[in-house]
């Protein structure tokens, strides 16, 4: 079935996660009795993770859009330059999904400890979990600096006459992805601690500046305008979230979690 069975396999998979989790999730927590009367909605509470989440949704889709539009860049070099940057960007989503997790974990660390206002607790989980975040960056760092080709040739056929052109393209787009790695963890794990004490409409108008203005523009001006090719439109992408790491950091160690 090709491509179009890997599509099936992926729409099984989430149905069978979906499924696992609700069970899990219902038998895990009884006491909350999470359907009771589920076909009565709160419309109170829909309205309060409403009000919390749309910021959140918008936030991702500026993200996913960003990527979205340096994938379109990197077509306009070509289709190897391409398939060099669909194999980097595969790496590094598998690497990001720890710093996915930790952040994930900030979330539920940070609304504990500001439900209990407890503003030491946030300070330190906040600073673990930060900690924990880039040790595990430089980790990735590491790899991507010092084994860029086998990682490449995971996602290639050894006959294949454009293998060799696809992993020195692909190389210099991991070396480039190593410094993206860092700020993207920042940024993350910034998010996950804001969304944590319930901020997220500024960090949403922070990621859209950010994503937008910050990253698109840069990645073009290096790509396109300076001729840095995928190098360029990768730290571009950097950039974007160099900038709202720095943002989003600032604002919850200056408003959230001030000694």
């Amino acid at each position: 079935m090709g491509v179009v069975g890997a599509a099936w396999a992926s729409l099984a998979v989430n149905m069978v996660s979906v499924i696992l989790l609700v069970g899990y999730a219902v038998s895990a927590t009884p006491e909350h009795t999470l359907f009771q009367r589920f076909w009565r909605p709160d419309c109170e509470a829909l309205a309060d993770v409403f009000r919390l989440g749309w910021p959140i949704g918008l936030t991702n889709l500026a993200e996913v859009g960003l990527f979205a539009a340096s994938s379109i860049m990197m077509g306009w070099l070509g289709t190897i330059p391409l398939a060099a940057h669909g194999i980097a960007l595969q790496v590094s989503s598998v690497t990001f999904m720890v710093h996915l997790g930790l952040s994930n974990a900030a979330t539920i660390r940070a609304g504990n400890a500001a439900g209990r206002g407890d503003t030491e607790g946030l300070r330190t989980g906040a600073a673990a979990v930060t900690a924990l975040s880039m040790i595990a960056a430089f980790l990735t760092v590491a790899l991507f600096l010092g084994l860029p080709e086998p990682l490449i040739h995971l996602f290639l056929n050894p006959a294949d006459p454009d293998r060799a052109a696809v992993t020195a393209i692909g190389s210099g787009l991991l070396a480039a992805a190593a410094l993206f790695q860092v700020v993207d963890a920042g940024q993350v794990m910034a998010l996950g601690l804001l969304r944590g004490v319930q901020d997220t409409r500024v960090p949403m108008l922070i990621g859209a500046v950010s994503y937008w203005v910050i990253g698109i523009s840069c990645s073009y001006a290096l790509g396109f305008t300076l001729g840095w090719g995928g190098v360029g439109i990768w730290l571009g992408l950097a950039a974007g979230l160099a900038t709202a790491a720095v943002l989003l950091n600032w604002r919850f160690w200056t408003r959230f979690a001030r000694a």
